[in-house]
């Protein structure tokens, strides 16, 4: 299994601007992200009290998620490992606050300051690769089982 490209080079190498301006500007990659961030703000279950929320968006990227949290009402805070996406962010006038860093790094904030936190195009390969993973050894492990008896 491959290692993370942000452990193999600095994220200019796999994010840097070319590749974040194609992202940013690709009508399926808009349309799949603000889809994503719809559902994951039905999966947050927010109160629907009419009080805006403050919400981290988890690789942010060049804040088209943040867009969709943004129509929400909602405030948000946007973490990207990504200088090129971020400059992006702040070029497209993105209403969240944006930080640059490395999201397995964790933020130092307080518990209770974030009301929620969503993560449409970075954890979720992580998460991908993981269920496969745990899957293929619970077939090795149930295979292994079943040849013995």
């Amino acid at each position: 299994m491959a290692s993370r490209p942000e452990i193999q080079a600095p994220p200019e190498i796999f994010y840097n601007d070319i590749e974040a301006r194609k992202y940013t500007s690709s009508s399926r990659i808009i349309e799949i992200q603000a889809r994503l961030s719809e559902r994951a703000l039905e999966l947050l279950a927010l109160p629907e009290d009419g009080v805006p929320r403050l919400l981290l968006d988890i690789g942010c990227g060049s804040g088209l998620s943040g867009e969709t949290l943004s129509e929400n009402g909602h405030n948000w805070i946007g973490l990207d490992i990504s200088p090129s996406m971020l400059d992006i962010a702040l070029e497209r006038e993105a209403e969240g606050d944006l930080l640059l860093g490395d999201m397995g790094q964790g933020l130092g904030l307080r518990p209770g300051v974030i009301d929620g936190a969503i993560s449409i195009s970075a954890v979720q390969v992580h998460f991908i690769v993981f269920t496969i993973l745990i899957i293929i050894l619970y077939f090795l492990f149930y295979r292994s089982s079943l040849l013995r008896s």
